[in-house]
């Protein structure tokens, strides 16, 4: 009873739900939290190991390449060393081809791949580069100025939505919390004492919750783009 009243003070002063549902579940079930802290370690890590080419990471990159070639740099020697300012962009083969002096086209075609919001128009600029001789460090400056409204109306979006998607990730997963506590706790071997209707409607149960989760996660991605 003291636990609920505390919760329930701690919503009222605006405690952020997660906090709360957090709480709630470590005081009835402790080792859960202690489960959850470690799959979002692992998750964490594996999202640090695999770098995302963001916006952001894309206008340093242009605006490095404008920086060179106005101080004189060609657009291969630009490229080279732009790419090890931005190492989370890897563009060790399109560096290779222009340090063996590969054809503009593949290079340029190598830069698309990797450049996933402004590789076409990057890709473009290589090709303008080698068919006119015109020194393009304007068009990359362009370039660095569409990516970074690109990543700012990103961070618009997604502070926009942040409400939506804490909402679709406490609805999508207490379902999922329950089951566990029920689990953990023992309340739920009577629906397993069923035979195969209790498994059955543990089956349906689950399949609703995973089809429920991946609405959620479609709504909340389409709101974001």
């Amino acid at each position: 009873m003291l636990t609920a009243v505390l919760l329930a003070g701690g919503l009222a002063l605006g405690v952020p739900p997660v906090i709360i549902a957090i709480a709630a579940v470590a005081a009835i079930e402790p080792r859960l939290v202690l489960v959850g802290a470690a799959i979002w370690g692992v998750v964490a890590a594996v999202q640090r190991r695999s770098p995302r080419v963001t916006p952001d990471s894309e206008a340093t990159l242009f605006r490095a390449m404008a920086a060179e070639l106005r101080s004189g740099a060609s657009l291969r020697s630009a490229l080279a060393e732009a790419a090890h300012r931005v190492p989370q962009i890897q563009l060790g083969r399109p560096v290779r081809y222009a340090e063996a002096g590969m054809q503009m086209a593949e290079i340029a075609e190598a830069v698309e791949t990797q450049l996933p919001e402004n590789g076409r128009l990057a890709a473009a600029a290589f090709r303008l580069s080698d068919w006119s001789g015109a020194r393009v460090a304007d068009t990359f400056d362009r370039l660095a100025e569409r990516a970074a409204a690109t990543a700012e109306l990103a961070r618009e979006r997604r502070a926009a939505t942040a409400q939506a998607r804490l909402s679709a990730v406490i609805v999508g997963v207490a379902p999922l919390v329950f089951t566990a506590l029920l689990v953990a706790t023992g309340r739920g071997a009577g629906l397993l004492e069923h035979g195969s209707l209790g498994w059955l409607v543990l089956g349906v149960g689950l399949g609703l919750e995973t089809v429920g989760l991946v609405t959620v996660a479609v709504i909340v991605r389409r709101a974001e783009r």
